[in-house]
């Protein structure tokens, strides 16, 4: 964990740490010589000589504490940046089944709770590492002044570190389980913001809900009180110790060896200002424990992401266009941690630039998959997809999605018209007016101007921009399901029409056979097979 928390540190700035953090601890140690020194020293000497010194030191210390503080923070916060952007970049170039098959809850989790854990360790260890430096000086001089009081304070240490690590499996598995409840958690919040018009509308559903929820909550307090009850048994350890350390100094170190006064002054004086950077190691431990569960989690998911994050995405600055894309052989599997493994194919199939081609067939026959495979985001298990010929690799896939446009059955619209920013607003509006949102919504200055519309209406917002997009090759999955007869007639009779005369090549979906002879081709899919209708005028007698 420590080398990964090294690798995503700013390059110059945690090389800045390790002086910092010596010299802060070098200068508290200093202070405390200076006090020791000025205690021994006659009074006009301690004056006059060390009392300028304790300033000066003293001056030290505030000036590299406060500094060192603030670059922490900023190496930190640094740490935090990278590791979510690393993340959140291998999950954008991930397989869309890939998110399918994780708990997006789990993800929420990864991607805020466990990273900020894990990035919090790395201020904990900078914090510590002054301290480290400033016990690797103290205790060498408490076995100086008295071997009795620094081997007294070193049991003192040890049974603190103890009372932390006889617990550490314990502690392991309360984390991991209180992890995995918060997981949980955010699941059910996932699916109270899907579903709350369902629960709005059941009460049986919505007080069945709100149980399972209250009974997660339930089960994660009572782990975290466990949690908490094994920390605050330590820390009574600790404390108890702490105060067995000043009883001994005071009464067992002068009863095992002659010390004077000043001495023990001394001794105490050490003990004082060593028990705060000891505390602080030792009461560290529970949160390392905690934190090494959730950089499991984070190494878990890095390490899945990294099959996808090896192949470099390169565009050419204008595409060329394509005049077929074949699939040959190909077959691909569809799975997610809701439903069984899809099969699709083998598929043989040739789509030729500038035509319409309909997709049909029942539900769950395979023409989402057939879609998914088509826009470059499904890969193949078998076989082979090919443009003028020439087989496509990971390598060029990317160049390859620059050619598509899509808007699938379960579609997203960002606020932000994310790659579009520079899109002129006459050419907005145009795209808008096209697809019949004027005065409803708009895209002004890169963003669009209203989010709240009813199912259609969002479907054609997602086409206005995909136009915007102004790609070869547009993919429609069930466009028209939630679109209105005027709609229907527009999109197939006036739309479709026209983008191909543009040039561009279609691919839709739909349940409706009505519409036939607006295309090509039509294609129908059977168990993830599919069947070719030679012509628009079969199809009637292929339904």
């Amino acid at each position: 964990m420590l080398r990964f928390l090294w690798a995503h540190g700013p390059p110059k700035l945690k090389f800045v740490l390790l002086p910092l953090a010596a010299l802060a601890g070098f200068s508290r140690d200093y202070v405390m010589i200076v006090v020791n020194k000025a205690a021994a020293a006659p009074l006009d000497v301690a004056l006059s000589f060390w009392l300028p010194l304790f300033v000066l030191a003293f001056a030290v210390v505030i000036g590299t504490t406060y500094f060192y503080q603030i670059t922490t923070v900023m190496v930190t916060t640094h740490v935090t940046n990278t590791v979510r952007m690393d993340l959140i970049r291998g999950l954008m170039k991930a397989q869309p089944n890939f998110l399918d098959r994780q708990q997006h809850g789990g993800i929420y989790h990864i991607l805020t709770t466990d990273v900020t854990t894990v990035s919090g360790f790395t201020s904990t260890i900078l914090g510590l590492l002054p301290s480290a430096v400033f016990l690797s000086i103290a205790i060498p001089q408490l076995f100086y002044y008295s071997l009795v009081a620094g081997l007294f304070t070193s049991l003192v240490m040890i049974g603190g570190i103890l009372s932390y690590y006889l617990q550490q499996k314990a502690m392991a598995r309360l984390n991991n389980d209180a992890r995995a409840l918060e997981v949980a958690y955010f699941e059910r919040v996932s699916e109270m913001l899907k579903g709350f018009r369902e629960l709005r509308l059941h009460i049986p559903r919505r007080d069945s809900f709100a149980a399972a929820t209250a009974h997660v909550l339930h089960l994660l307090r009572e782990t975290m009180i466990k949690v908490n009850r094994i920390y605050e048994g330590g820390e009574s350890v600790v404390h108890a110790l702490k105060f067995m350390l000043f009883g001994g100094i005071v009464f067992l170190v002068p009863f095992y060896g002659k010390v004077d006064m000043a001495t023990t002054f001394q001794v105490l004086t050490l003990v004082l200002f060593s028990l705060t950077p000891f505390e602080q190691i030792v009461a560290s431990y529970p949160s390392v424990i905690g934190t090494l569960v959730c950089f499991a989690r984070i190494s878990e998911l890095a390490g899945k992401l990294d099959r996808f994050r090896r192949f470099s995405e390169v565009l050419q600055p204008e595409p060329k266009p394509f005049h077929t894309i074949s699939l040959v052989s190909a077959s691909a599997i569809h799975d997610s941690r809701e439903t069984s493994s899809f099969v699709l194919g083998p598929v043989d199939f040739e789509l030729r630039a500038g035509e319409i081609v309909f997709l049909v067939g029942n539900n769950g026959s395979g023409k989402t998959t057939f879609m998914n495979v088509m826009a470059g985001l499904l890969d193949l298990r078998d076989g082979a997809i090919s443009v003028d010929g020439v087989v496509q690799t990971p390598e060029t896939m990317a160049e390859y999605r620059s050619h598509v446009s899509a808007i699938f059955s379960q579609f997203h619209v960002f606020k932000q018209l994310h790659g579009l920013e520079h899109v002129p607003d006459v050419e907005a509006d145009a795209a808008i007016e096209k697809v019949g949102l004027s005065g409803i919504t708009g895209l002004t200055k890169g963003e669009v101007t209203r989010l709240d519309l009813s199912a259609g209406q969002r479907r054609r917002l997602a086409l206005a921009i995909a136009l915007l997009e102004d790609r070869d090759f547009l993919i429609l999955d069930e466009f028209v399901a939630d679109q209105d007869q005027g709609q229907r007639e527009f999109f197939f009779r006036s739309l479709l029409p026209e983008l191909k005369a543009r040039g561009k090549t279609l691919l839709v979906s739909t349940h409706d056979l009505h519409w036939a002879d607006c295309c090509d081709r039509l294609i129908r899919f059977e168990s993830g097979r599919l069947t070719e209708v030679a012509a628009p005028a079969t199809a009637g007698e292929a339904a």
